[in-house]
């Protein structure tokens, strides 16, 4: 609808519209499908939107655990400061690689799938 009908409004050309548009708009409409799966969706907004907020995060729990309440001289200390009241800090900082990876393996293997269906360029639907 973009492309066959506001574009040449809004520009006051006619941009080469695909043939029976209007049709597939309009079963779109009465037969509404979903044109991607649930995780590629998912990865898609991973990656344009939340891997920015999940990398500041990270980085600002990994400061905290570095200088709250004094800085860190080790490696041994680092994994004590991270410890959350009774859970021992190498169950937290485990946790937290595992959160992080499972994130950062489901946006990468969206991202080859979205590349393996569509090349280099990129797409907003579908």
């Amino acid at each position: 609808m973009e492309t066959n009908f506001y574009a040449p409004m809004l520009n006051g050309k006619d941009c080469p519209a695909a043939p029976g548009w209007e049709e597939v708009l309009a079963h779109d409409y009465c037969d509404p499908q979903h044109h991607i799966s649930f995780a590629r969706a998912v990865g898609r907004r991973l990656r344009r939107n939340y891997c920015y907020v999940l990398t500041i995060q990270a980085a600002a729990y990994l400061g905290k655990i570095d200088i709250h309440p004094t800085p860190v001289t080790s490696f041994a200390e680092f994994v004590q400061h991270a410890a959350i009241g009774p859970v021992p800090g190498q169950a937290i900082l485990t946790a937290v690689v595992l959160f992080n990876g499972a994130w950062i393996v489901f946006t990468l293997v969206t991202y080859l799938n979205d590349r393996t269906k569509h090349g280099a360029r990129r797409v907003s639907m579908g």
